[in-house]
């Protein structure tokens, strides 16, 4: 997705390493929502490097708000040790902490998905979407993507913020029906957004054997429109 809408995407969490710089792509706030398993402010406590594990490191730690996820998650971090994205949090200090499931069900993070100082427009749009209560009905087994951006001039341009659309989709992954859900969204429902939506916006299992049950065909088209229709994002991190 480029600049102009934030909608639920699979999120591809691409690290560049090279000798000289380390950089992160820039993560949408809303994807990472929608994305990732685990979101909130943890202050580290312990850190202790796992015996033959390549730089992985077990953690305890003190969860001062939690926007999506288990209190009781296993965090682990990915130390990237020896690399230009070498990162292990600072004992006693705040982190914005976006964490992922691997297959063998350990929350992991790196120097990509942790940040020190988010910006308090991040922080308010993830309360919003945490006060909205719809993680338990979006599916971890299913991967959002949108062929191109969403046509913004769709949208009365005096509304702002958060559209929170519901989507059931049918037994081959395609959109059945769209129910708005906030006012937002309620305002900006018609013909032509529904089929924005639906020629723009595709599902897919994150893996193919999974089978899934009928009643966990839901999702969300979550849109953040920003001033001049840009996207608050919780990562830009560069080091150099």
């Amino acid at each position: 997705m480029k600049i102009g809408n934030s909608i639920l995407t699979f999120l591809l969490l691409i690290t560049s390493f090279y000798s000289f710089a380390c950089s992160c792509s820039q993560i949408k706030i809303v994807n990472a929502y929608s994305n990732l398993e685990f979101i909130g402010i943890v202050e580290f406590q312990t850190l202790n490097e796992i015996e033959n594990s390549e730089s992985i490191y077990e953690s305890t730690y003190i969860i001062k708000e939690l926007y999506k996820g288990n209190r009781n998650e296993k965090i682990y971090i990915n130390s990237m040790k020896g690399s230009s994205c070498s990162f292990l949090p600072e004992k006693n200090s705040e982190y914005l902490i976006l964490g992922y499931k691997e297959n063998d069900g350990k929350t992991m993070i790196s120097f990509c998905l942790a940040q020190g100082n988010p910006k308090k427009e991040s922080l308010s749009i993830l309360r919003k979407l945490s006060k909205e209560k719809i993680e338990q009905n979006i599916s971890s087994n299913l991967r959002q993507i949108a062929k191109e951006e969403i046509n913004n001039n769709l949208f009365e341009k005096s509304v702002k913020g958060i559209f929170l659309y519901k989507v059931h989709l049918d037994s081959e992954l395609k959109i059945k029906e769209i129910i708005p859900q906030n006012e937002n969204a309620k305002k900006n429902f018609n013909e032509k957004i529904r089929n924005e939506f639906k020629n723009k916006i595709y599902y897919q299992k994150s893996e193919e054997e999974i089978k899934l049950k009928k009643e966990k065909l839901t999702s969300y088209i979550i849109l953040n429109w920003g001033k001049n229709y840009e996207n608050e994002r919780i990562i830009t991190t560069s080091r150099l």
